[in-house]
């Protein structure tokens, strides 16, 4: 169970009642969730449920994800 997250989020007002998105830790342990489930709870506040996948192996791997760079060969990214 440790794998799975349900967090409090704010979102747009015009946004969709329920969507699918993803999420990125920028802290340790850089975990991503490339398939979160968002459900609009009211004016700008929503519920995030997912599960993470396998832990980046540092902080500018996981910048590197957010910016979509994420096709970039990280295995290396500690130089």
């Amino acid at each position: 169970m440790r794998n799975f997250f349900v967090r409090r989020t704010r979102v747009n007002q015009g946004q969709r009642l329920v969507f699918r998105t993803w999420t990125q830790e920028m802290s340790s342990p850089y975990r991503r969730c490339e398939n979160t489930l968002v459900v609009r709870v009211g004016g700008h506040h929503a519920i995030a449920f997912g599960r993470w996948e396998a832990a980046l192996p540092n902080e500018d791997a996981a910048m590197a994800a957010v910016f979509r760079q994420d096709r970039l060969d990280l295995r290396y990214a500690d130089g």
